[in-house]
This record gives structure tokens, C-alpha cells and sequence, in this order.
């Protein structure tokens, strides 16, 4: 256990050292380590990660209205994904003792999440309003 317990805090100390990284390098200025997202410089199209990098920017920073701009379903399933991390991390971290509650999608849910994944991928690519609101601005 306690190697585990080594483990998780490494992690969520690289986590926390990745969240004041981007919280004080802007990737929308020039001359940022970060990446630009390849799909968008080959296809010219945004995936549905598009706009995270700077919406995460955006939270680091405590600016909720801007990261939803930037990527709105991030934004919606960043808290959802966060506890789950903890839920499964302290499940794992305790081992088969752990009575505590896991991280179980309901049967269909799963697959209604990557249907809403793909909406929003198709949406936020159509050049009308109000579709053009889902893409990073």
C-alpha cells in the first residue's frame, strides 16, 4: 500500500504542476511549449478536444465564462471526469478493502456519452448559428 500511496501522490503532484504549467503559460500567445491540436492544422475542422488546452488555461486562470467558449463539453464533463479519477484512485489506492463508492456508467449510458461526444465533433463544425457557438472562440 504504501507504494501505491507513493504513487498517487506523485501523480497528483505532476497533476498539480501540469494545472500551474498551463495556468501561467497562455497557449493562444506565440512561443508556449504547448502543442496546437493536430486534427485542426491537417483537416482544417475541429475535433471535439479543440479548444481544451485553452479552456483549461481558462479554468486554471478562474475564468469559467471563457473556458465555455473555448470548449464548452470539456467544461461539462471536467467535474464529472475529475471525481471519478478520485473515486477509482482511492479505490485502487485501498485495494480490495475499499467499500467506498465506484465510478459505474448505467448500461446505454456509455454509449449516449459517445454519441454526445460525436454530436458536439459534427455540431460545432457547421458554419450556421447557433452551431458556431460550439467552436472555439
Amino acid at each position: 500500500m504504501r507504494a501505491r500511496l507513493i504513487l498517487v501522490l506523485g501523480l497528483v503532484v505532476v497533476g498539480l504542476l501540469g494545472v500551474f504549467h498551463l495556468k501561467e503559460n497562455d497557449p493562444e500567445t506565440d512561443g508556449t511549449f504547448l502543442p496546437p491540436c493536430s486534427f485542426h492544422e491537417v483537416t482544417g475542422l475541429h475535433c471535439p478536444g479543440c479548444g481544451g488546452t485553452r479552456a483549461g488555461h481558462a479554468l486554471a486562470n478562474f475564468r469559467l465564462g471563457d473556458a465555455f467558449k473555448k470548449n464548452a463539453l470539456l467544461v461539462v464533463l471536467l467535474p464529472f471526469l475529475v471525481v471519478g479519477i478520485g473515486l477509482e484512485g482511492a479505490a485502487w489506492l485501498k485495494g480490495p478493502t475499499y467499500r467506498g463508492p465506484r465510478v459505474r456508467l448505467p448500461g446505454g449510458l456509455a454509449w449516449w456519452l459517445l454519441g454526445g461526444i460525436l454530436g458536439f465533433w459534427i455540431l460545432r463544425n457547421v458554419p450556421l448559428w447557433p452551431f458556431e457557438l460550439l467552436a472555439p472562440r
